[in-house]
């Protein structure tokens, strides 16, 4: 614990993201407070070590992730700040030329996902499920992990892939019919998304729905809350002071993948890209609890201010 006049040093987990990397790499930081940074590559392997075990101050979070930490009673308070999102349309992909064409296709088929409680795998159950009736208790979930809360039982559609097994190999020998593969989707031409204009049901989805894909957001422990009541605040003004650098470089620059290229055109249409504050991500949230609910993966419907602790949830 810090002393009088010392800074706080947070163990902390967080990815490097336009937003991020200068907090990381300390040209972007406060005189309260020191980082000790954990890598984990890629960062959700290591989220099960705090929503399970508490084992950093400061940590990157899956959204799913956290809505099952608090079914659990796990003493972590989310800060209302986004560190990764994106569309999802296009994250289920198929076999080129094989028999699924198109959602319509996929009633009652095996899709392969990496775990089932991952964030990607539930936006993309969830919008198939409400925007082209996929029915989510017809299908079966094939996966080669489980979740990061132990408690958690899966419902009896989700099974494991033979041990060994890689979902691709799997998707190319049609031992399943698809998979949610999101950023893991290889470019190669024997696979394309099962959407066929994904990116354009994408833009069509939001403009409709109004809910930005959350996949990551960040949480404190509430134990170093407890000890450091200033320190929501002071950490969501560093976070706030790294995204509005990072968006006003974007504004100036050639985005770089396909996640920057979603980010400028959202910026250049007047829109933020990485909603911060309560207000901002309501209908994001709104949205994700809903789907996570159809897919029996939290017990009941959470108000979105129910989602913050008191100490978190008045930051904007």
């Amino acid at each position: 614990m810090a002393g009088s006049g010392e800074p706080v040093v947070l163990k902390t987990l967080l990815d490097t993201y336009g937003h991020t990397a200068a907090i990381k790499d300390g040209s972007l930081a406060s005189e309260r407070l020191r980082f000790d940074i954990v890598d984990a590559k890629p960062v959700s392997n290591a989220f099960g070590r705090m929503a399970e075990h508490g084992e950093f101050d400061f940590s990157e979070l899956a959204i799913v992730t956290f809505l099952q930490a608090l079914a659990f009673n796990k003493p972590v308070a989310l800060l209302p700040a986004v560190m990764l999102n994106r569309f999802h349309h296009g994250s289920m992909i198929c076999r080129t030329g094989g028999p699924i064409d198109g959602p319509a296709d996929l009633a009652g088929k095996r899709i392969g996902v990496r775990s089932y409680t991952q964030t990607t795998g539930v936006w993309v159950r969830g919008i198939y499920h409400a925007e082209y009736g996929l029915d989510l208790d017809g299908i079966t979930n094939v996966t080669t992990q489980g979740g990061h809360l132990l408690e958690y039982v899966e419902p009896s559609n989700v099974v494991r892939a033979p041990a060994g097994k890689k979902l691709k190999d799997m998707l190319l020998e049609g031992e399943i019919d698809a998979w949610i593969a999101g950023r893991d989707a290889p470019a190669l031409p024997e696979f394309r998304p099962v959407l066929h204009d994904a990116e354009a049901a994408a833009i069509a989805w939001f403009a409709r729905v109004q809910a930005f894909p959350i996949n990551h957001m960040v949480v404190l422990s509430t134990a170093v809350i407890d000890a450091h009541p200033w320190l929501p605040a002071e950490l969501f003004d560093l976070l706030k002071r790294g995204k509005a650098a990072y968006l006003a470089e974007l504004r100036e620059r050639e985005a770089v993948g396909a996640d920057e290229a979603y980010r400028k055109r959202m910026l250049l249409e007047g829109r933020d890209p990485l909603p911060f504050g309560v207000e901002p991500l309501r209908r994001s949230l709104e949205v994700v609890i809903d789907y996570a609910l159809a897919q029996k993966l939290i017990p009941r419907r959470y108000a979105v201010d129910e989602l913050f602790d008191p100490r978190t949830r008045d930051l904007t």
